[in-house]
């Protein structure tokens, strides 16, 4: 049998855990394609049926589900065990280093708060997907959802708006719908966890697909083309409001607006580090500020 890679496995822990190959790409960020070829290399290696293909559907056969639990427990040893030993190191020197999944205009000033509450610390950035190294190590994680084997704490539970330019037609509108924007053009962000859940929030109120006009990481371009009536677009209620919104309308959507929650989510061995529990701190407080 081939060794097996650490990538291999993560990726078949999430296809475990969705049951859906197109899901789980766009999670993992990786071609679909790529991703299917993965699978079938990993039940060559193992010999065995991971999965029972229905056409499109895709379930967990008996052997998928015991090699699923078994290695969700490797896996999630490992990362423990490499985070352990890595906290020795930044606890020596005063260092936190954080994960995020995609860029925040919060960013800079979260981490002027820090600085503020624990002085002396040195702060580390880390951006990443499962496609990049997974055993970078890392103290506190902001993440989309909950991460296993992690203490997840809540941060904040955000409504997100539609924004719009306060010279478009849709500004004058009290309420809008998600009906309202089937017609109209859309600016999304590069890909990440917030497009993909607004894609798919999209997609299940009526849009048939979701094509935006534009597509752009740049905070300023992003909010620069709403405020030019060039398309519409989706501004989270706190964590992007540290940005100039001058020129644009924030709309809820009605009946049921989307939501995003943020987790600051680190290994439990990280609350025996008195600067861990410093920085913790100030990042709930931070938050709790927004």
């Amino acid at each position: 049998m081939k060794t097996m890679r650490l990538l291999q496995l993560r990726y078949f822990v999430e296809v475990a855990s969705t049951e859906n190959i197109s899901s789980s790409a766009r999670k993992l960020r990786v071609a679909q394609p790529s991703l299917s070829k993965t699978l079938k290399q990993l039940e060559q290696e193992l010999g065995v049926t991971l999965f029972i293909r229905n056409g499109h559907s895709l379930k967990l056969s008996s052997q998928g589900t015991v090699f699923s639990k078994q290695v969700n427990q490797v896996l999630n040893q490992l990362d423990a065990a490499v985070n352990a030993v890595k906290t020795i190191s930044s606890a020596s020197n005063n260092a936190v280093t954080l994960r995020f999944e995609t860029s925040s205009p919060m960013i800079p000033t979260l981490i002027q708060t820090i600085k503020a509450q624990v002085p002396g610390v040195t702060v580390n950035l880390v951006q990443h997907g499962l496609e990049n190294n997974r055993l970078e190590h890392y103290d506190f994680e902001f993440s989309t959802h909950p991460i296993s084997g992690n203490t997840n704490k809540l941060l904040t539970d955000e409504e997100i708006y539609v924004a719009v330019s306060s010279h478009s037609k849709l500004s004058k509108r009290e309420h809008l719908t998600p009906d309202d924007l089937l017609n109209e053009n859309l600016i999304l962000s590069e890909k990440s966890p917030l497009r993909t859940y607004l894609e798919s929030y999209l997609l299940d109120h009526n849009f048939k697909t979701v094509v935006p006009k534009f597509v752009t990481s740049d905070r300023d371009t992003f909010h620069g083309l709403i405020a030019q009536d060039i398309g519409y677009g989706f501004v989270p209620e706190r964590s992007w409001l540290t940005v100039d919104l001058s020129a644009i309308s924030l709309h809820k959507l009605y009946p049921d607006s989307p939501h995003r929650k943020i987790y600051l989510s680190f290994q439990p061995s990280m609350d025996l580090n008195p600067v861990h529990v410093k920085v913790e701190r100030a990042i709930e407080a931070y938050f709790k500020e927004l």
